[in-house]
């Protein structure tokens, strides 16, 4: 019988799963559950060693005569302090050994628990991974507990070898449990396996007839030859490559995020998703992964996973992927699936619009020079122009590392310096403009830099939030959104020297937006901002309108419009929308 514990049994179903079957133990309380379920599965050799520090290092002599992982398992207290002198010996000799340390579920450092010691913060170099498997109480948590387990044990098994660590705060007397349960192991592939051409073969046989998706999040400018390998593949399989602007794909076959998910919220999903890059702003993307396959490149080494359940994870560069790969599709009927998105695809409707976001956006799209660069910042700024396809030769770009407030001026300053003969470009909304200001006023700012400040005078984002919006306009604004905040930026951009420009309306807009995109960097003698002042209900109506259904428009300016403290401005902005 197998303990009742969730976590445990993941782990362990997940051991087995792998082919990791020595398991050395050392007495204790916390870890009883692991020790006494392992010892009744046949599958599993189990030693058992007294002392922590010996079975540490009769850990490392196994694994390296074996050439294969070794789980060590303790308990709580200082069990296991006493694992580090072998696990650094591991560490440094790429020795696979797998610490499972029992822990107290309910202790904290703030709390006077006996045998709780505080295992967040570890040397560097007695792990290689450390995860703390979360207690299983329903879907979400036994997918993220799979994770980690996933996470860990591929670790150990990657040819980098070295330990990991697996925290299991668990204490459960229960052992009412006939089998392990089914769970979800990640398929690891790495250069070797790509370069093995019956193996590529096979990977690519699994393309064969399907719908082919690829999907980038934020990347690096890529190279010549990535890029040929990308869009080779690409044109094998009939992918449809979903991007936004971040992404930096200037190859065949490009679906922008926005425009998929968000105006035509299509329903044709790929059947496989091949996931690269870094972390994607478009908070829409979740059924592409939902409802696919996924298959995950990473040139770190490291296995993550943005929604649903990663299947195939590749720890290889991108290039050798596509390369590999690429060699094997040629003769693979593709699905079509570029084509089938694209006939779900419509365009924004821009004559609805008024000035917002959304609408600068779809204009900058169109004018924006060839070869020059565009920053956004977070949020509203990128999502609206995720919507618009530009020029692929315009690298985009934004802080989604972090995915904060500040900084968006600063990185343009410092892209802008790599090359004066180039134009940088941003588009930043005034909270993030008055929070990042201060660098206006650096030496190293010159003429190629133009900034459009959208300035609806809040936190237009906290506007949008579906569950903020139950509650009244004026006390969302106050705090949360930051209302009445900072007013024009005009007196500070004189003061340093920036040529300033203003719209306040479409016309305005439009009037001046040519000059402001001109790719002539002697258009202006000082570097410019473009101050356009648009008010929040306008750009939540935008954002709206392009993200519901065509046929929910009149609902759409219902719902704007109780965002709007005052009744005759209510009743004026129905009114003209509804026209």
């Amino acid at each position: 019988m197998y303990t009742s514990d969730k976590s445990t049994l993941i782990l362990i179903a997940l051991l087995k799963q792998y082919g990791i079957k020595n398991i050395v133990v050392s007495p204790g309380t916390r870890n009883s559950g692991f020790s006494y379920s392992v010892q009744q599965d046949k599958f599993f050799k189990v030693y058992s060693v007294v002392d922590e520090r010996s079975a540490g290092y009769f850990a490392t002599g196994l694994a390296y005569e074996l050439n294969e992982p070794v789980v060590i398992t303790c308990t709580g207290a200082t069990a296991s302090r006493n694992y580090l002198s072998a696990l650094t010996e591991a560490y440094n000799r790429g020795l696979p050994v797998i610490a499972v340390t029992g822990d107290h579920e309910t202790a904290n450092k703030y709390t006077l628990t006996p045998q709780y010691v505080d295992r967040s913060v570890s040397q560097n170099d007695v792990k290689t991974v450390s995860v703390f498997l979360p207690k299983v109480i329903d879907e979400q948590s036994q997918s993220q507990c799979e994770l980690l387990c996933n996470v860990a044990l591929s670790s150990a098994l990657s040819k980098r070898g070295g330990p990991v660590h697996i925290n299991l705060a668990t204490l459960d007397w229960k052992f009412t449990e006939k089998t392990l349960p089914k769970v979800h192991k990640i398929n690891s592939y790495d250069t070797d396996d790509l370069y093995n051409s019956e193996m590529a073969e096979g990977l690519a046989k699994l393309l064969r007839s399907k719908k082919v998706g690829l999907f980038i999040g934020a990347h690096k400018k890529m190279t010549a030859k990535q890029l040929e390998a990308i869009s080779s593949f690409v044109k094998a399989v009939n992918a449809a490559v979903f991007t936004d602007q971040t992404s930096n794909y200037q190859g065949p076959n490009q679906i922008l995020i926005g425009q998929a998910l968000d105006v035509s919220h299509i329903k044709s999903m790929p059947d496989i998703l091949i996931d690269m890059g870094s972390i994607c702003g478009q908070y829409s993307i979740a059924p592409l992964f939902k409802k696919s396959t996924v298959w995950r490149i990473s040139e770190d080494g490291v296995i993550k996973q943005r929604h649903g359940t990663l299947n195939s994870f590749f720890d290889c560069m991108e290039e050798t992927f596509f390369r590999e790969i690429g060699k094997h599709v040629q003769n693979i009927p593709a699905a079509g699936y570029y084509q089938e998105v694209c006939r779900e695809l419509k365009p924004v409707n821009m004559n609805i619009l008024p000035l917002s976001n959304v609408f600068v956006s779809g204009i900058l799209s169109e004018k924006l020079p060839p070869n020059s660069n565009l920053h956004l910042s977070i949020l509203n700024s990128l999502r609206s122009m995720n919507l618009f396809p530009l020029d692929k030769t315009i690298n985009g770009s934004c802080n989604v590392g972090g995915f904060g407030i500040d900084g968006p001026l600063s990185t343009l300053v410092g892209q802008s310096v790599a090359d004066k003969k180039r134009l940088y470009f941003a588009v930043v909304g005034d909270l993030a403009f008055f929070y990042d200001m201060n660098i206006l006023g650096n030496r190293h700012v010159d003429k190629n830099i133009r900034i459009l400040l959208l300035n609806n005078g809040l936190g237009v984002e906290f506007r949008m939030n579906a569950f903020l919006q139950t509650f009244p306009a004026e006390e969302v604004n106050r705090f949360v959104a930051a209302a009445g905040h900072n007013g024009s930026a005009k007196g500070w951009a004189e003061s340093m020297g920036f040529r300033y420009i203003s719209a306040a309306s479409k016309a305005d807009f439009l009037a001046q937006v040519d000059d402001f995109c001109s790719p002539d960097i002697s258009k202006f003698d000082a570097p410019v901002l473009f101050e356009v002042f648009v008010k929040p209900e306008d750009d939540v109506f935008a954002y709206k309108h392009t993200t519901a259904p065509q046929k929910k428009t009149p609902g759409v300016i219902k719902a704007v419009s109780c965002l709007i403290p005052n009744k005759e401005l209510r009743r004026k902005f129905r009114s003209k929308h509804s026209r």
